[in-house]
C-alpha cells in the first residue's frame, strides 16, 4: 500500500523480517496486533528485556537497543528462525 510520507524505501516487493517492539505496548497491545496479523507471513516479534541493564534515555539508550535488536536478529537468522511467529525478548 502506497504511503505519502516521505520515509523508508518505498519498496513494498519485500516483506518484514521481523516485528520489533518498543517497551511501550502492553501485553494486550501485542496481543491484538499478533492477531490482526496472524493470516500474513510468519515473523518473530522483538520486544524489549527491561530487566536487562540499559543507559538512561538518550542517545546511548537507542544505541544500545539497536546493538541488542541487531544481536538478536543475527541469532535468530544463524539458528534459521526467523520465519517462526514467536515472541522473543532482546
Amino acid at each position: 500500500m502506497p504511503s505519502n510520507s516521505e520515509l523508508g524505501s518505498k519498496n513494498y516487493e519485500n516483506s518484514p523480517e521481523a516485528v520489533i517492539l518498543g517497551a511501550g505496548y502492553s501485553e494486550q497491545d501485542i496481543e491484538g496486533m499478533r492477531e490482526a496479523s496472524k493470516d500474513f507471513k510468519h515473523v518473530p516479534w522483538l520486544r524489549p528485556d527491561t530487566t536487562k541493564a540499559a543507559p538512561p534515555l538518550g542517545p546511548e539508550y537507542g544505541q544500545a537497543l539497536v546493538a541488542r535488536i541487531k544481536e538478536t536478529i543475527k541469532e535468530l537468522s544463524k539458528k534459521g528462525k526467523l520465519a517462526e511467529d514467536t515472541i522473543v525478548w532482546y
